[in-house]
């Protein structure tokens, strides 16, 4: 890695850290550059403006999540053990230590509306992708016969987001340390319902 590279690394790793905090729309080059002691042309020479940052972030967080939840969740046989993988290091991302305010998907989509188009346009493709990911493993399931053949793919991963969304809520802002123990309870009555 070359000092630009790691440079620019460092940079996009602090931001992520206060996107999932306050959101992308908090970030700010003159803040970020006396953060990291940097001066705000040196900072610009790796991200000429807001929009640029934001996208490198959201960029660098799909990129972790893909490692850190996609690729180990797929090392899972397919079927019921890959989609309760996924799930389980959906949730462990949400609590990763780097992430101070939780998942920074749940903030920028909160932010959805007010985001540059291309940025928005990378957040949701990333988020369909998911999507896909977490439909493909309920499809397997049904295949396997581990789940109902009628299963509606689409209804459970409407259902899983909800359950991410409020293990989020509860974990970060309420600070219940119950919130893993519920949503893996909720999590096992939604498999049990979709056993039929």
């Amino acid at each position: 890695m070359t000092t630009m590279d790691a440079v620019r690394d460092r940079i996009l790793s602090h931001s992520l850290g206060l996107v999932s905090a306050r959101g992308l729309s908090a970030l700010s080059i003159g803040d970020l550059a006396r953060d990291l002691h940097l001066s705000r042309s040196g900072l610009m020479a790796h991200f000429s403006d807001k929009d640029a940052l934001q996208l490198g972030v959201v960029e660098k967080a799909a990129t972790l999540f893909v490692y850190e939840v996609v690729e180990a969740g797929s090392s899972a046989p397919a079927g019921e053990k890959r989609l309760r993988t996924l799930f389980a290091r959906w949730l462990t991302w949400s609590r990763n230590p780097r992430l101070k305010g939780g998942c920074p998907f749940v903030h920028a989509s909160a932010e959805s509306d007010s985001l540059p188009v291309d940025v928005r346009a990378k957040l949701n493709a990333f988020l369909d992708g998911w999507s896909e990911t977490l439909q493909n493993s309920i499809e397997d399931a049904k295949i396997a016969g581990e789940l109902a053949p009628d299963t509606d793919a689409s209804q459970v991963v409407f259902e899983l987001y909800g359950l991410y969304l409020s293990h989020h809520f509860w974990h970060w802002s309420m600070k219940d340390r119950l919130a893993q123990e519920r949503t893996q309870r909720a999590f096992e009555r939604l498999l049990a319902a979709s056993r039929g």
